[in-house]
Order: structure tokens, then sequence, then C-alpha cells
């Protein structure tokens, strides 16, 4: 289910329990407002019925006192007893015998359309004038004491009535007054509210649906969007990214999506690339296995198979040699940027001096072979290196320098404090090769090496290459002079090791800089 319908269906579920618990509690009070006020109506009927027939028979007690008193001037004082107690007899037959004409008098004056009234003298019904003659339970007559009165509801015929129950003592016997009253006017009302609700509950309920939907809908059209998008970049779209406009918690969601979209695609991207990288690494690689092993293949054919002068065994001797110490450089060298590409190195303290003077003891046996010169300007540092490793970089260059010269011409390598420039080295291993510049122009003290030659150069596109493995701006000069493309690699992750700065600045036909900058 869609999360547009959960929040729909929520919220109608909430505003129905909501109305139906207001509407039910108003409607209820409703309904014991008119219930009271009916129950009042049916007392006050009940009061009027009792003071009614209380006066009737204050009337005829008196009447029959009045006639007592004339009888006793005729007797003698010795029966006044006996009087007296018959009296009273008379007096408790007289009011049975009159209720009933009581009542039809009490109930031509008082009585209304919808109320009815009962007489009940010493436990018996003596007078109605309710012609349906409805059963009274005993409930009414329960607990009943003068002063007090009981009350029920009855259901008769589809109607309410309300009886109400008073209670006398004429002569020591219980009057008691029961008075119907028709109470359907509050179920009435109380069915007629409950249909009006049920209709007002409706019309909310599907306007606050339409409602409800559509805003719905608009809160969460960024969760579609967001859906929409993930499905894309799950289908490999990398590119495509969610369009924010609020500033909500939905925008902040979709801010932190193309965030994480972006991070997704410059890692794909990196893995993209490494994957190319390898392969191109393994392409290489076999390519540049490839030649001299079919040179050392070719040439120990000839010799197994033919008889060769021994000059011409000399030189297939000579060409299967050399190409084995290629091999071996390239397997050397290879084994290097694989182990320092795992491991963390170990540095001390050198005197770059001493480093460079060794480095040119190292080099220069093949700078005089090609009848070049090595100029050298080098101001004494102490700077932290693995000596070794660092030897290896500075050989390199400078063996790359040597293949890029000509003869007779000059290599120079030049090592001195510098300060003050627009750049930073940065500590980040992954930034080798970058600088950027500082807010106030000025950067930390650094140590520049740079070897500078006067060779053939290379292009911008070239430069930018440079450290790739098995990569060689001039393949056919760099396999003459023994190079597989691996050197300039082994030295990127040496100065990562480092956290030194490499440039290279070179123009073709006008030479190349290799310019190192070391922390200090």
């Amino acid at each position: 289910m869609k999360f547009r319908y959960k929040v729909l269906f929520t919220n109608l579920i909430l505003l129905s329990l909501g109305l139906g618990l207001v509407g039910y509690l108003m409607i209820h009070k409703n309904f014991e407002l008119a219930k009271q006020t009916q129950l009042k109506n049916a007392i006050v009927q009940n009061n009027l019925v009792q003071s009614s027939v209380e006066y009737e028979l204050l009337q005829l007690l008196n009447s029959v006192s009045d006639n007592s008193e004339t009888s006793n001037n005729n007797t003698d004082n010795n029966n006044a007893d006996n009087s007296n107690a018959e009296k009273s007899s008379i007096s408790a037959s007289s009011i049975a015998a009159q209720l009933p004409q009581i009542g039809s008098r009490v109930s031509s004056s008082v009585r209304s359309r919808d109320s009815f009234f009962y007489i009940y003298f010493d436990g018996e019904k003596v007078y109605t004038d309710d012609k349906s003659d409805a059963r009274i339970g005993d409930t009414l007559f329960k607990n009943l004491t003068t002063g007090n009165k009981n009350y029920v509801i009855k259901e008769e015929s589809q109607k309410h009535y309300i009886y109400v129950t008073s209670q006398s003592v004429i002569d020591e016997k219980n009057l008691w007054i029961v008075s119907k009253c028709d109470a359907s006017e509050a179920y009435t009302l109380l069915d007629e509210q409950i249909n009006y609700f049920r209709l007002i509950i409706i019309v909310i309920l599907i306007a606050e649906s339409a409602a409800m939907y559509f805003i719905s809908r608009y809160m969460t059209k960024p969760l579609e969007k967001l859906n929409h998008v993930s499905e894309e970049i799950a289908q490999g779209d990398y590119a495509t990214r969610v369009n924010v406009k609020s500033h909500d918690e939905i925008g902040l969601l979709a801010q932190k999506f193309n965030i994480m979209a972006q991070a997704v695609s410059d890692h794909v991207d990196e893995l993209n690339d490494m994957v190319h990288r390898r392969e191109q690494f393994v392409a290489d690689f076999t390519h540049e296995i490839k030649t001299p092993m079919t040179s050392i293949i070719g040439y120990a054919d000839t010799m197994r198979s033919l008889e060769l002068p021994r000059e011409e065994q000399m030189m297939a001797l000579g060409y299967i040699f050399s190409e084995g110490k290629r091999l071996e450089s390239m397997s050397q060298k290879l084994f290097e940027l694989i182990y320092l590409r795992r491991h963390d190195i170990e540095k001390a303290r050198v005197h770059m001096a001493d480093l460079c003077a060794e480095m040119v003891k190292v080099v220069e046996p093949a700078y005089e072979n090609r009848h070049l010169t090595i100029e050298t300007e080098i101001e004494d540092a102490v700077l932290l290196l693995n000596r070794e490793l660092f030897i290896t970089v500075l050989v390199n260059l400078m063996d790359n320098a040597r293949k890029a010269s000509e003869e007779g011409q000059q290599v120079e390598v030049t090592g001195k404090f510098v300060d003050n420039m627009a750049c930073n080295i940065r500590k980040d291993k992954t930034d080798i090769g970058e600088a950027e510049s500082t807010d106030d122009g000025k950067c930390m003290r650094a140590y520049e090496i740079c070897i500078i030659d006067h060779g053939i150069g290379m292009t911008k596109e070239q430069a930018e290459r440079i450290c790739d493995e098995f990569y060689m701006a001039d393949k056919s000069r760099a396999r003459k002079e023994g190079g597989a493309g691996i050197g300039m690699s082994l030295v990127a992750i040496i100065l990562e090791h480092h956290n030194a700065v490499l440039s290279v600045e070179s123009e073709p036909g006008c030479g190349t800089t290799m310019r190192i900058l070391l922390p200090w």
C-alpha cells in the first residue's frame, strides 16, 4: 500500500473516531437534557394531580368532620368512644368510595392530552383515566416515603412514558398518585439527532477524504520522486538527481539523497576507473612481457636449431641477457609497487645533500655513457624520509631525464627551501600532484627538489598520464633504453607515503622540469 493511502486511511480512522466520540457525547448530553425536561414536566404534572386529589380529599374530610360534630351534640358523653370509632370507619370507607369521583373531577380539570394518572388507595387501584390501563410494576412503590417520588421510563406501543409516583397518608392508609406522561419527544429528538449526525459525518468524511487525498498526494510527491530516482539509480543511471524544492524534513532528506547519490556516482566512477586501470594494467603488462619473451624465445630457438658462428651466438646471447635483465627489472619494480600499496614505510632523519650525492653516484655511469653532464646545487636540510625509497624516486626521475635528453646535454638538480608561495602542501595522501591556494597566499615551509632536462619534452596530456602503470610517452625510445613504464608509478606511490607533491612542467622540444615539494 502506498504511503499516501496509509496517511489517508489513518486520518480517516482518527477523524471518524474523534467525530464519533464528540457526536456521541453531544447527542447524549442533549438527550439527557431533553429527558430531564420531560421528567420535570412529569413531576410537575404529578404534583398538580396530587395537590388536586389531596384538596378534594380535604374537602371530603372536612365535610365528614362537620357531620360528625353535629351528631355528637345529640348523644351522651358516655357513647363518645363508640362514636369516634364509627367516625373513623366511615372516613376510610368514604375515602375509598369517593376517590373514583374525585379522580374523575381532577382528570377533567388538570389532565392534558399526553398525560394520565392512576390513584391507588391502601394498595388497590381505585381510579385511572388511561384507557390502555397499562400494568404498573412494583418498582414505583418500593422504598417510597411521604414527600419523595419514584419514577420509571417505560416503552409502550413504540412510545416512551414517564411514570412518577407520590405518596400521601390518609387515615393511616397509603394514597399513591401515579402520573403517566408521554416522553416520546425526547427519544424522537434523539433519533433525529443521530440521523442528522450520520448525514453530517458522512459528508465530512467524504470532504475530508478528498482534501486529505490531495494533501497527502502533494506531501508525498517528493517521496515518490525519491523512489523514482532510486529506481533509476538502481538501473544504473547514476547521474539522475532529485529536484529539491521544500525546506522541511522531506527536502532535507532529498538533499541528503542527492549527496548520497553523488557519493555513489563518484564511487562507481572510481570503481569503473579502477577496473579499467586494472584491465589496462593487465593488457599493458601482457604486452610488455611479450616483447622480451618473444626475443628470448626467438634467439634461444635460433641457437638451438642452427649452428651459428661465434659472433652471432654472442649477439644472440647478448639479446637474451638484456631482455632477461629487463624482465628482472620489471618484476622487481612490480613487486615494490604492490608492496608499497599495502604497507607503510619507515622513515628517518636524512641529510638531503648526502642523499643527492649518493643518487648522483648511482646514475653517473649511465650519464657518462650518453655524454651527459649533471649540474647540482643542493641546499642541505634534514628531512624525515625513507632513504632507500627516496633514492629510488630520484634515480627514476634522473633516468627519465637521461632517456629524454640528447648526447652532450645537461641535466640540472637543485634543492632548496621555499616558503611564502601561493600554494599549500596537502597532508592527504590522495592529493599527490595537487596544490591549493590559501586565503593569505602563503604556505607552510617546504623543501623543493627540481630535476630539469632540456630534452624532447612532453605534451600536457602526456604529462598528466606520466604516473600511469606501463605508460610511456615515447614507447620506442623507452623500450630502446630498457624502460617498462612502471618507474613513475612507483615514484608516485613513494611520494604519497612521504606526503609530497609532484608537479610536471614540460613542453615538446623544450625539456621537462620535475618538481618535488617535501613538507618540512
